[in-house]
């Protein structure tokens, strides 16, 4: 049973990065839009510092999921903490990108006309899909376990 997960958590993951990249998509173009004081909001350095944030997280994510997806690939039979890791990061990352997007488009971002707000409910249910992440942060905690 844990064989056939550990197959299909890296699926979740890779949906999570979608929602994620959804997310951090849209919240861009409305930062770009947005207007404030005279200014469009990704001007503003605390909203760069958040960018650069979810973007770094982002990229780093990316290359840990191309990671997983080529051991899988390589035929490797022990995946099972590095699709955890990947589950676990990607839905956590999709929640807090989703939720950002949704602070940042202010009460744009909870009206159901815009996309982010259903960006946030999907990152919500794949953080309790194939095992929820407490489940994975103590699957991947006692893997160090010595044997």
């Amino acid at each position: 049973m844990f064989a056939s997960l550990n197959k299909s958590r890296p699926s979740i993951a890779a949906h999570a990065r979608g929602i994620a990249r959804a997310a951090f998509k849209d919240m861009i173009a409305y930062m770009n839009e947005r207007e404030q004081s005279g200014r469009k909001i990704i001007d503003f350095q605390g909203n760069q510092f958040l960018v650069a944030d979810l973007a770094s997280d982002l990229a780093m994510l990316e290359i840990w999921i191309d990671h997983v997806a080529a051991l899988i690939e390589s035929g490797a039979s022990e995946f099972g903490q590095e699709a955890s890791i990947a589950k676990m990061r990607a839905s956590d990352l999709a929640m807090r990108m989703s939720t950002e997007a949704v602070q940042m488009l202010g009460g744009y971002g909870y009206c159901s006309e815009y996309w982010v707000e259903h960006l946030m409910r999907d990152a919500k249910i794949i953080q309790i899909w194939e095992g929820t992440n407490q489940i994975h942060r103590q699957l991947i905690g006692r893997s160090f376990r010595a044997k």
